[in-house]
């Protein structure tokens, strides 16, 4: 009978601890809805983007009013930019009207012309041409691909 009041005594402690550690931990904070504004010690020195050219050429339009404003024809290029990890890119280096696809990375966020907007893999967006156009990476590196389009002079 000893042995069994030992043992129950000695599992009520261990319980008691077991319930006081899980009360003593913090919970962890929630995500917000819409993510705060940056901060600058978040990103790492900026490193050079080095862009993979898959295609630069033009294509003639044949609309008529296009033609007749001289507009006959554009320019298009399309790269792949790889965007390493903790990096906050200012102002995007592309030119033009852009058609961007992000092919990787999970933790990217945009910013277009001030609005601050998070991105997904294998989301499709678009910038307009003369638009402010910047990227903050967080804890992976991004793979994107655009698609830039420019009137031919």
């Amino acid at each position: 009978m000893k042995r069994y009041f030992v043992m129950g005594l000695s599992l009520l402690l261990v319980e008691a601890t077991i319930i006081l550690v899980c009360f003593a931990q913090r919970p962890s904070p929630s995500p917000s809805a819409s993510p705060a504004k940056p901060d600058a010690s978040k990103f790492d020195e900026t490193m050079p983007l080095q862009p993979i050219e898959r295609f630069d050429g033009r294509a003639a339009l044949k609309n008529p009013k296009l033609l007749a404003a001289g507009q006959a024809g554009v320019q298009m290029t399309l790269r792949n930019w790889g965007i390493p990890n903790r990096q906050r890119i200012e102002r995007f280096p592309e030119q033009g009207f852009l058609i961007v696809q992000v092919r990787s990375g999970e933790d990217m966020f945009t910013v277009i012309d001030g609005q601050r907007q998070k991105r997904a893999v294998d989301e499709f967006f678009t910038v307009p041409s003369g638009s402010t156009f910047s990227i903050e990476t967080g804890n992976d590196t991004v793979e994107l691909q655009t698609l830039a389009i420019k009137s031919a002079k």
